[in-house]
């Protein structure tokens, strides 16, 4: 069985490590050490959930639904897309400050759990992995092949969460400077702009599918 927890941590591993909005949003909270934890267990629970419901049976439904697929890729199109443009117009405002702790409050514990719930389930970039590419992956395995693919895409989603959360943390002290921030604004502009392509890219491909 440790066959499956590998297949099902090296797959959950390849599409979380990659940059998307949850992601970045993690890496801003850590350098603003902004109730760190949480935001990291959130967005672990929430791939828990996910995964769980994809490998245990609602990826058989998504993956076998043509339309609900197509919706989630536009929809995650547009979703990067709007991020993309907003780090963009952060580059644009950000002309005399830098994202310190000083100039940007601590929020409240409430309010970060709701950002946090807000940039990882309305993204429909995590319903495509979670559900559709992870869910498809468990669609022939057994029980015990599926509890222990499981247990290997959540346990490498709590690794890399908080891995990246507490590190970025440690390091918040290097990212004071405004032309740093700005340089990674434009990279994520750059890397949201092209997932929202292949996202487009691959909406087009279903729909060429159905025809």
């Amino acid at each position: 069985m440790i066959e499956y927890f590998i297949k099902g941590l090296l797959l959950s591993f390849s599409l979380i490590v990659a940059i998307g909005a949850q992601n970045l949003f993690i890496l801003k909270q850590g350098i603003l050490n902004n109730h760190i934890f949480w935001v990291c267990f959130v967005c672990f629970a929430c791939d828990v959930l996910l995964m769980c419901f994809g490998i245990f049976g609602v990826g058989v439904f998504l993956a076998d639904n043509k339309t609900i697929t197509i919706l989630l890729g536009l929809c995650g199109t547009c979703f990067v897309a709007w991020y993309g443009v907003s780090a963009l117009i952060s580059v644009y405002r950000w002309k005399s400050q830098t994202i310190t702790n000083d100039n940007n409050p601590r929020m409240s514990l409430q309010k970060t759990i709701i950002q946090t719930l807000i940039v990882t389930l309305i993204n429909p970039h995590v319903y495509i992995d979670s559900l559709i590419i992870i869910g498809a992956f468990g669609l022939s395995l057994n029980l015990n092949e599926k509890l222990c693919f499981a247990f290997g895409a959540v346990s490498a989603s709590g690794i890399w969460f908080f891995s990246l959360g507490f590190l970025a943390n440690k390091a918040r002290k290097y990212f004071r400077n405004l032309k740093i921030w700005l340089a990674i604004n434009i990279m994520v502009a750059i890397i949201m702009f092209n997932i929202a392509y292949g996202l487009l890219i691959f909406s087009i491909d279903t729909i060429c599918s159905i025809n």
